[in-house]
């Protein structure tokens, strides 16, 4: 029991660390661009499917690791230029409506392209193994997503809270006409702000593609836990964003060990208590204030 325990811990923690991934992006951009990026699950989806290609074609997953990311980070590119660029300003319902029937678009590409069956990205073969941790054996490449997701979120949230690019990103947010006013392209800023959070929603797909399946409907499983995490860290917060991510990776992984057909209900009703309590989500008050 106590072992099944600590499985499910560090599973969690996993689970938790590359959710925080594809979260970070999603609010990234809606805290920045006051978008709501349904799309940003299909971009997760690119990712995997992508990494799949790369990884097969190549033999190699460190080449699907680096180019996945960025071939989606250029498509996102290309996505906020052409398409969400000439709606900034107005209603976000137009936001909500474009994001949503490009997530549909790119899985019709998705399934003329690929197919509808499932595929999984191979692991590099020194991952392939497990570690013993105490009583607990432990796949190394869990251990492997769990670190590498660590360190990149935490280069991101240093660099937010303490870097020349974070303070231009907080601006750009806050006043878009006076960072303009400085000479700084805010839409430059915008897109850019795109490109690494369709780049980190890419990132997680390669890295859960090699645990969980590569297959069409990935995207719309992973959005509506990204929302999850999104509406109880606090619209808008990176900070929220991460240590929610980690508590819906350790309550879905608990979840799966008590009860895994209710593993969905359990996120719901957590996020329903946390709203009760905090309307703003867990961090979206203090960092509004």
């Amino acid at each position: 029991m106590i072992e099944s325990i600590l499985r499910a811990t560090l599973l969690g923690l996993q689970l938790g660390v590359t959710f925080a991934l594809v979260a970070a992006g999603l609010t990234l951009i809606f805290g920045m661009m006051d978008v709501i990026n349904f799309a940003h699950g299909a971009l997760y989806m690119l990712g995997g499917y992508f990494g799949y290609t790369i990884a097969t074609q190549f033999g190699s997953f460190w080449a699907a690791l680096v180019l996945a990311p960025i071939i989606v980070g250029v498509l996102g590119a290309a996505m906020e230029k052409f398409t969400l660029r000439p709606l900034y300003g107005r209603n976000p319902l137009y936001h909500i409506l474009l994001t949503y029937g490009l997530a549909v678009m790119i899985q019709g590409v998705v399934l003329e392209v690929w197919g509808a069956s499932s595929q999984q990205i191979p692991r590099p073969g020194q991952f392939t193994g497990s570690i013993t941790v105490g009583p607990v054996t432990y796949p190394t490449y869990w251990l492997f997503v769990l670190v590498v997701s660590t360190v990149i979120l935490t280069v991101i949230w240093y660099a937010i809270e303490n870097s020349n690019l974070g303070i231009l990103m907080r601006a750009s947010a806050h006043d878009t006409e006076m960072v303009n006013a400085l000479g700084i392209d805010v839409s430059k800023v915008f897109t850019g702000v795109f490109v690494f959070g369709a780049a980190l929603a890419a990132l997680a797909g390669v890295l859960l593609g090699a645990t969980r399946s590569v297959n069409p409907g990935m995207g719309a499983g992973i959005i509506i836990e990204a929302f999850v995490i999104v509406v109880i860290g606090g619209l808008g917060s990176f900070k929220g964003a991460v240590y929610a991510a980690l508590l819906i990776g350790l309550v879905t992984a608990y979840g799966a060990l008590v009860a895994p057909t209710l593993t969905e209900l359990f996120l719901f009703v957590l996020m329903a208590v946390v709203l009760l309590v905090r309307p703003s989500g867990l961090f979206g008050a203090t960092e509004a204030a």
